[in-house]
């Protein structure tokens, strides 16, 4: 197709703090989520977003399919914009698109209804989608996915309330309730951080199973790089790195973990024990200062310089844009990937 399946251009999506009654007559502050973040998302994509807490990568995600109106940049679904479908300005209607795009969170279990069984509660997306079916149908279908997902028998499984399942089961409910609105695009939102090693795997190996099956792409929330690793590396996908709002560098998990690019990234390798990389490589953080900056009053320039071991004066004067690497299709914004640029001809930050 000549259009993505996702594309986002210069997108922003900024936030009013909260204020105490004794601001109520100063202007709001604002949190800049995400700023400026330009992204195409294709068929069958297994995209992993990743970076601290913060970092703007769940905002980033709920705005990609539609949950977060952004403040500013679009966002569209097959080269239609999804809120002016919503303002009703579109050839696509926003009911299609909304059943198109799905998620799951991280806590399945404050999603599922305590009062229904989940025969009842994944009724609910196949009468919405397929309002002529019969309940003898509904049952069969939903049976036949629980089943698909390693819950039976699923009869039994069906008549029970979400309080009598594990964690791991309400994840794959959750999943279930998601597949039968068959969607294109699905953002799983930190769905593994809940669940021990073991079943974090069995978890992703299911979705990415489920994906041959239902053609569908998804978009998945994490902050522990190695989970993004696995899930891409069998996933045939690209995983993005998040800071301070801004997607920093994108590419392969090859690419990100073997070759990083961006000192954020390198950051991120360090603090993730499981990748098994190197003993000899430095044990000390490979940045300068460890606390965030404040996203509401985010740093001039690139906003990793204040954190940077890497940065120089040029590095506190201009936004660096993410550009392609080598032509392998990894990305970076980072002006040391510009041999031209006055980075390095000005001095190195003094702290």
């Amino acid at each position: 197709m000549s259009d993505p399946l996702l594309r986002l251009s210069d997108v922003e999506v900024h936030f009013e703090k909260e204020q105490s009654l004794w601001d109520f007559y100063q202007d709001p502050d604002v949190v800049h989520a995400v700023d400026g973040v330009s992204l195409d998302i294709e068929e069958n994509d297994v995209l992993a977003l990743v970076g601290e807490s913060g970092c703007g990568k769940t905002t980033l995600g709920k705005t990609a399919i539609g949950l977060q109106q952004p403040t500013s940049g679009s966002v569209e679904f097959r080269g239609q914009d999804i809120w002016e479908a919503k303002a009703g300005r579109g050839d696509v209607s926003f009911e299609e698109i909304r059943q198109s795009l799905q998620i799951i969170h991280q806590d399945p279990g404050s999603s599922l209804n305590p009062n229904q069984r989940l025969v009842e509660i994944l009724s609910e997306p196949l009468r919405h989608v397929h309002p002529d079916m019969d309940s003898a149908e509904r049952r069969e279908r939903i049976f036949s996915l629980l089943e698909r997902v390693g819950m039976s028998p699923a009869a039994d499984f069906g008549d029970r309330y979400p309080h009598q399942l594990s964690g791991g089961e309400k994840q794959r409910v959750a999943l279930c309730r998601a597949l039968l609105m068959n969607p294109d695009v699905i953002l799983a939102d930190e769905a593994i951080s809940a669940l021990d090693v073991s079943l974090r795997v069995e978890m992703m190996d299911l979705m990415l199973d489920l994906q041959d099956v239902f053609d569908t792409t998804y978009v998945f929330i994490s902050h522990d790089l190695s989970n993004a690793r696995y899930f891409t590396e069998h996933g045939d996908g690209r995983i993005g790195v998040m800071y301070l709002g801004e997607l920093v560098e994108l590419g392969t998990a090859e690419e990100l973990i073997e070759d990083p690019r961006h000192p954020y990234t390198n950051v991120l390798r360090w603090a993730t024990p499981e990748l098994s990389l190197d003993a000899t490589e430095a044990v000390d953080p490979p940045m300068r200062k460890i606390d965030i900056p404040d996203p509401v009053n985010p740093p001039s320039g690139c906003r990793f310089h204040t954190r940077c071991p890497e940065a120089r004066e040029a590095c506190k004067q201009g936004t660096p844009a993410r550009e392609p690497v080598d032509g392998n299709g990894q990305e970076v914004a980072c002006f040391r990937e510009q041999p031209e640029h006055a980075y390095w001809e000005s001095a190195p930050l003094e702290d």
